[in-house]
């Protein structure tokens, strides 16, 4: 059983190296295939992408920012400026 995305990812990519087909099907409908695989539901509400690097591109995934937008914060902080400012 899979606890983490490491050991989801871990088990997608060494499926990959041998079953092309599964490859192809993961590429184009990575909910579905996932589903199929590893009975793990994603959620529609939650986007999903999976990408292929080859010789010439490589993809680099950045984690999800902690920090607040300056329109984030405006709406948090409240106070005068919220308002009128």
């Amino acid at each position: 059983m899979m606890n983490t995305r490491a050991e989801l990812e871990a088990e997608l990519i060494a499926r990959v190296a041998d079953d092309d087909a599964f490859r192809a099907r993961l590429l184009e409908n990575p909910r579905d295939v996932i589903r199929e695989a590893t009975g793990i539901a994603i959620p529609e509400d939650f986007t999903i992408h999976v990408h292929e690097e080859n010789a010439t591109t490589a993809h680099v995934v950045l984690p999800q920012s902690d920090e607040l937008t300056r329109e984030e914060l405006a709406v948090v902080a409240g106070g005068f400026g919220a308002f009128w400012g």
